[in-house]
């Protein structure tokens, strides 16, 4: 049996739309670290409220995820008329690695200039009474390295302490492994059990991985809904919308309100938001794609370096404010001064990284000519 899916792309002006949420959530993930990084430790307040807008926006890169791996598995199904698993993980490694690697020499450059930079000469940062700093030193553990680097952080190791957006990144990955496998299965059937075995293997002690798939699973089933009725159901999702845009209200009051469930993820409340909210932007994009709701496309043209802006934008962040912790510390004027250069400086260099790190055609084009010269010999 092998997969039948009719072509049905997304729109120029619906690319644009999801374009810009991508760009506008990365933003914001900048925005809220740089709040969390840089200015809370003089302000000492405000980190719930900025916290719900950056868990909001890295569960809107779930579902924006899941639906563009969804389109991407069936075009590759369309091209190859069935799914064709060598091309799927070549098209997410030449997607996530390149990046990545970057964001990963980033920590390790940056740990060992931390000692020449920071007051305290070593790669700790200072110790203030009455300062509360989002990290206490900036350190590149090859253990936690290598783990990011195999998506295995969060999992078998721990994300880099460097680096925390990352723990994001390897769930990810495995939600792809999952979805190669139910792709695989009407036509090879061992393979797909082998690849769902691993993934339990390597995930079954994260519940935040499985409390997360409804996410990142929702987006992957819209892109298949898409894929055979473009039209989408605009009176449902536009139901689901309004419900959902109720119980996302819900679980903020009670995270701000309520006392906690108890411990572990499942009884999380903030969890509950990530969930909810994750939902509920679902519902929205499934009307941006049925044409009943619309995004403004401002910031569409920051796309191109949303991913690697994510990844590198903390240890940038963290570098800083080691350097710089004694300056700002107990000045709120400093710490937005710093707060705006570290901004600015991050975005910087993430368009000068995308340009060749999201250059998709440069990629592809080093990945065939590296594959011709190691079979040439």
């Amino acid at each position: 049996m092998k997969w039948k899916l009719t072509l049905s792309r997304i729109t120029p002006d619906q690319s644009q739309q999801l374009d810009s949420i991508r760009a506008l959530s990365a933003l914001v993930v900048l925005l809220g670290h740089t709040n969390q990084t840089i200015l809370l430790p003089t302000l000492k307040a405000g980190s719930v409220f900025v916290g719900f807008f950056t868990q909001l926006s890295v569960m809107v890169f779930f579902v924006l995820s899941g639906f563009l791996i969804g389109k991407s598995v069936c075009n590759n199904i369309a091209k190859n008329h069935g799914f064709s698993i060598g091309q799927y993980a070549r098209d997410r490694a030449l997607r996530l690695y390149p990046p990545l690697v970057v964001a990963i020499l980033l920590i390790a450059l940056l740990a060992a200039l931390a000692p020449s930079v920071f007051p305290s000469g070593s790669q700790q940062l200072l110790s203030i009474p009455g300062a509360k700093f989002v990290r206490t030193e900036f350190t590149a553990i090859a253990k936690q390295l290598f783990g990011a680097l195999v998506f295995l952080n969060e999992f078998k190791t721990t994300t880099p302490t460097a680096n925390g957006p990352l723990w994001s990144l390897s769930i990810e990955a495995w939600y792809y492994v999952v979805a190669a496998a139910l792709f695989l299965w009407p036509s090879r059937k061992a393979a797909a059990i082998a690849l769902l075995v691993v993934t339990v293997i390597v995930t079954h002690k994260n519940q935040l991985f499985y409390m997360l798939a409804p996410i990142w699973f929702s987006g992957f089933a819209l892109a298949l809904m898409h894929q055979r009725t473009p039209q989408m159901n605009n009176k449902l999702f536009g139901w689901l919308f309004v419900l959902l845009t109720a119980a996302v209200a819900l679980a903020v009051a009670l995270v701000l309100f309520a006392g906690p469930l108890g411990n572990g993820i499942w009884l999380d409340r903030m969890n509950h938001f990530r969930l909810i909210s994750g939902l509920w932007f679902a519902s929205f994009m499934a009307l941006i794609m049925g044409g009943g709701a619309r995004f403004p496309a401002l910031f569409h043209k920051q796309a191109g370096y949303s991913y690697t802006l994510y990844v590198i934008h903390f240890p940038i962040m963290l570098f800083i404010l080691g350097a710089t912790q004694q300056y700002i510390y107990g000045s709120v004027t400093r710490s937005i001064i710093v707060g705006a250069l570290t901004i600015a400086l991050s975005i910087a260099a993430a368009k000068l990284i995308a340009h060749y790190a999201e250059n998709k055609q440069l990629i592809r084009s080093l990945a065939l000519n590296t594959k011709r010269l190691v079979t040439s010999k």
